[in-house]
């Protein structure tokens, strides 16, 4: 006998969750709210459940800042749960009233319909490397804020390195010598902000070291070994980059084709075309952020030279010589692309997203092949 599904569609928030239950045969609905916790949504999935006793459930809410938590709950129960894109759910043009209640029911019958993506769940051990490499990002942005309020507090107040130094680097042996000296000559107010500032750059960068020295282990274990091992094969990637690739994209087997991949990544072209003009623009943008980023930085000026430098060299020793033949095609695909592109007149930020973008595919067949 053939069992019915029961789709239920979880909108959430901090005050309530709100649910609606749909029998896509039957077409009966139930719709319920209960207080945000997983024992409150567990005694209405177990009253629906006695009350659908010949259909199995499946439930689904919109990927948002709860994360994985509330999947792995209701999966640990014995309940298939689904996150789903936000970017996948369908907006009808013609709506004019959105309540909660509303989202769940749409949410319901667009899953019941197959009208939704459903998002991969990594393991726990995954998601906690993952979000270790995001922290790292996160404090490295906030390093990058605080130099540049640092060197716009100096130059409020009449102070230029480069200009009284001649010198054109900043945060160099040189410059943290100057803003010592620059700190010493100050005097109120402005000296204590600098000193603080300081002292808050110097913590930051302790910071991000120990990161590093965490990240380098973790590329070091037998988990992340063979495919941080091929990646950094490649011209422009390292043990941060390789390991960003790897929890970020996860099970490669889940990418039937490279195009996937790269829409995953949010590199696909964006188009529009109707009457036989086409019309393509960037790229959509649309995807997983850390992994477009972390192309792109790999693509700075790798693909301007396709000498391999003494670096590149020892990182590829003991590593299978066909992983190295794919980095050598990449790098002189990336190098021939790029120089006709430059030569084309476009402009160097376009070519380094070009060149991720191509690089893509390699990436994938880099790590199809290690998880052969």
């Amino acid at each position: 006998m053939k069992t019915s599904i029961v789709h239920i569609g979880l909108d959430i928030d901090d005050a309530q969750y709100h649910g609606s239950a749909l029998d896509k045969e039957t077409h009966e609905v139930i719709t319920f709210q209960c207080r945000p916790t997983f024992k409150g949504l567990l005694n209405q999935l177990n009253k629906l459940k006695k009350y659908f006793s010949n259909s199995s459930l499946k439930l689904c809410y919109e990927a948002s800042y709860i994360g994985f938590t509330l999947q792995r709950d209701p999966t640990a129960k014995g309940y298939h749960c689904d996150i789903v894109a936000a970017t996948s759910i369908p907006s009808p043009r013609t709506r004019q009233i959105k309540t909660d209640r509303l989202d769940a029911a749409q949410l319901a019958q667009f899953y019941a319909n197959d009208l939704l993506t459903v998002i991969n769940v990594p393991e726990m051990e995954q998601e906690q490397d993952r979000d270790l490499l995001r922290s790292r990002q996160k404090i490295r942005k906030q390093q990058t804020e605080l130099r540049l309020h640092i060197l716009a507090l100096l130059r409020r107040n009449g102070r230029c390195y480069r200009q009284e130094t001649q010198h054109k680097a900043h945060w160099s042996t040189w410059h943290y010598g100057s803003l010592k000296r620059v700190t010493d000559e100050a005097s109120g107010s402005f000296k204590i902000n600098l000193t603080l500032l300081l002292q808050q750059l110097e913590l930051t960068t302790t910071t991000l070291e120990a990161y590093r020295q965490e990240i380098d282990a973790l590329a070091n274990t037998e988990k992340y070994q063979p495919v941080v091992k091929a990646l950094i094969c490649y011209k422009g990637i390292k043990n941060m980059f390789a390991l960003t690739l790897a929890t970020e994209i996860g099970d490669i087997k889940r990418f039937p084709h490279p195009r996937k991949l790269v829409a995953y990544i949010g590199m696909d072209i964006r188009e529009y075309s109707s009457g036989g003009k086409p019309h393509r623009f960037g790229i959509t943008k649309q995807g997983n952020h850390y992994l477009r980023t972390a192309f792109v930085e790999s693509n700075q000026r790798s693909y301007r030279s396709c000498k391999i430098s003494k670096d590149v060299v020892a990182r590829r020793k003991g590593c299978d010589p066909a992983l190295i033949s794919i980095a050598d095609r990449c790098l002189r695909r990336l190098n021939k692309k790029g120089s006709r592109l430059l030569l084309a007149g476009k402009h160097p930020n376009k070519v380094k997203v070009a060149c991720a973008r191509e690089m893509v595919g390699f990436i994938w067949e880099s790590m199809n092949k290690v998880a052969a």
